[in-house]
């Protein structure tokens, strides 16, 4: 496989040749990749949770959104994301008080799901983060390629029907009240940064796409450190003098 040209050595003129060529994906990697994302969403909306963990009643899953880059068609590379809100969640404060609980609930779960053993799943753990994640890998069914898939489970703050809309004040109210730590109630959220994003201009989406390549390229490229254009000047994450990589969920794009 030919490896992507540097970024930096590429005239403006043929930026969109760039990503047409080297950044935006095939439709059959979109429809191979997506077979095996549709298949644990398939599992999430069947799957029936009885209160376990904590839980005093039964778990519905009332939706299951594909966000982050996946979901507003920006996607580089095998990942996906899933907000999963759920029934037991009524407020900011039954997520924080549950969300430990419901991530062991779907871990133990997923590990019972016959087509997702059969796509490989495996390196399945729950992740600190902001919030707090489960993350596992699967593979496609003719390729083999593996896809990261990242499960957040969240509050149906805005309801059942979202749209490009402010919310209702009442729920930042309730957000603000609810004294959680920064970032932490942003999957209930998603829905409208990925919408707003999903209906762009593709010219806006290439831009994504272009600014996503550069900041993984400039700010983790791996053990070797930094890009040595990264430097001191555009400190766009923490990591970025670690070379470490950064979850899409902190790109926000």
């Amino acid at each position: 496989m030919a490896r992507t040209p540097e970024l930096y050595d590429t005239p403006a003129s043929r930026l969109d040749s760039y990503v047409a060529q080297w950044l935006q994906p095939s439709r059959e990697w979109k429809e191979e990749v997506l077979e095996a994302v549709q298949t644990v969403q398939k599992f999430l909306r069947e799957e029936h949770f009885e209160g376990e963990h904590g839980l005093d009643q039964e778990v519905r899953v009332l939706k299951v959104v594909k966000v982050g880059s996946f979901g507003n068609g920006t996607v580089l590379r095998s990942t996906a994301e899933l907000v999963v809100f759920l029934s037991c969640f009524h407020s900011f404060q039954e997520e924080a008080k549950h969300h430990q609980a419901i991530l062991s609930l779907i871990w133990k779960k997923l590990w019972g799901c016959q087509d997702l053993l059969a796509l490989g799943l495996e390196d399945m753990e729950i992740v600190q983060g902001v919030p707090d994640a489960l993350v596992f890998t699967i593979q496609t069914r003719k390729t083999a390629e593996l896809v990261t898939v990242t499960i957040m489970p969240a509050y149906r703050a805005l309801g059942s029907s979202v749209s490009t809309s402010q919310p209702q004040p009442e729920v930042y109210v309730s957000l603000i009240e609810t004294h959680g730590y920064p970032g932490n109630f942003s999957p209930s959220f998603s829905e409208l940064q990925r919408n707003f994003v999903k209906h762009q201009p593709t010219k806006l989406k290439s831009l994504l796409r272009l600014l996503k390549h550069w900041y993984q390229q400039a700010h983790h490229p791996g053990p070797g450190g930094p890009h040595p254009q990264c430097g001191g000047r555009v400190q766009m994450g923490y990591r970025c003098s670690e070379g470490l990589p950064v979850p899409e969920t902190e790109l926000l794009l």
